[in-house]
């Protein structure tokens, strides 16, 4: 009688391990920005939202390893633009502190919410100020950033971009 029940639970446990290999084979498709890839996962019926086995989701290790076009894939079909690491950084936090400009255009353009914070409470303009990206700091602002929002130790983004010396930052933020 063991024997079954170890026998019946065998297919059970392949089901598993195939689901497994599936969500990782798009989420390692979209980190290393292979579009073909990642189209064929996504026409075999993948979810867009299935995270890899670290449980990132696959937009978000797009994002972070600056491939736009995976990331507009994803997003065209149905990916969270907000969905979170085990940090709760999002695919645009990941871009904007990379410095990844095409990438952080494409997730405004899908809808990402620009005002989410991770664990420390900075949000997508708080890590673009710290980097220094002007640029990005100006897509987010045009986008609808709150600038007068404060992190977990009451600071905003212009007061750490005063902070780390980042002139052409503080200009942006006091435009």
């Amino acid at each position: 009688m063991a024997a079954l029940s170890v026998l019946a639970a065998a297919p059970a446990g392949a089901q598993v391990n195939i689901e497994v290999r599936q969500r990782r084979l798009l989420a390692e498709a979209a980190r290393d920005g292979n579009l073909d890839a990642v189209r064929q996962r996504l026409n075999a019926g993948d979810s867009p939202n299935q995270p890899d086995l670290d449980f990132r989701p696959a937009v978000l290790l797009a994002a972070a390893n600056n491939f736009p076009e995976v990331v507009r894939l994803l997003l065209e079909n149905r990916a969270n633009p907000d969905g979170r690491d085990r940090d709760t950084r999002t695919a645009l936090m990941w871009a904007v502190e990379r410095g990844h400009s095409r990438v952080v255009e494409e997730l405004i353009r899908g809808k990402a919410r620009l005002d989410l914070d991770d664990r420390t409470g900075s949000t997508a303009l708080m890590i673009a100020a710290r980097e220094g990206h002007t640029r990005i700091v100006e897509a987010l602002l045009r986008a609808g950033a709150d600038k007068n929002k404060t992190d977990s130790t009451g600071r905003t983004a212009l007061d750490i971009a005063q902070a780390g010396n980042k002139r052409a930052v503080v200009d942006a933020l006091r435009r």
